[in-house]
């Protein structure tokens, strides 16, 4: 399969992609200052995002925890993508409240001391090098579904989208992988 986009419609892309990341960037910082200024806040926000997502994977481990993560993360990328229908506002959001939840949990355990600002990029990194830009793919990939569409740029602005959607569901997978796996073990919270 080649993975070729027209010229508009690579240029679209890498200028959402832009944008969103510079989106996600500022919202995590948000959630920094908020965590910061609002400990409090802050601190209930964090609970609640911690039984959120051991709703979703619990205590499963290996293979049950990896399908959970792929399962979770594909969804709010189908979500991004999908719902980019709407005037491109949906992706929008899930990119900003990402960043903002992010920001938020690492400097909530950071500040409260639950684990080392090492220990925190640890528990990051080795998968958010690839789950942070497949949402951000997604994302922009509905933006561009909207575009392709209901901003009638044409045909081959929504044939780009699919391609990225599809390069964002294989990130995801080896995302997944990595935080079932190997985050564990290298952050030392396995």
């Amino acid at each position: 399969m080649r993975l070729s986009l027209g010229m508009r419609a690579k240029e679209l892309a890498i200028g959402q992609l832009l944008r969103l990341a510079v989106g996600f960037v500022v919202s995590a910082f948000l959630g920094v200052l908020v965590a910061v200024v609002f400990p409090k806040t802050a601190a209930n926000l964090f609970v609640e995002i911690g039984k959120s997502i051991a709703g979703k994977v619990g205590d499963r481990e290996g293979f049950g925890a990896f399908l959970s993560i792929y399962t979770n993360n594909l969804t709010v990328a189908t979500s991004a993508y999908a719902l980019g229908i709407f005037f491109g506002i949906v992706p929008w959001i899930i990119v900003l409240v990402n960043g903002f939840i992010l920001g938020l949990v690492l400097a909530v355990v950071v500040s409260t001391g639950l684990i080392s600002p090492v220990t925190a990029m640890l528990a990051v990194l080795p998968h958010g090098i690839f789950e942070i830009p497949a949402i951000l793919l997604a994302a922009a990939a509905g933006i561009l579904v909207y575009r392709g569409t209901l901003k009638k740029e044409g045909m081959e602005v929504v044939y780009a989208s699919l391609k990225l959607y599809a390069l964002s569901a294989v990130l995801l997978l080896v995302a997944a992988f990595i935080e079932a796996f190997i985050t564990p073990k290298v952050a030392g919270i396995g």
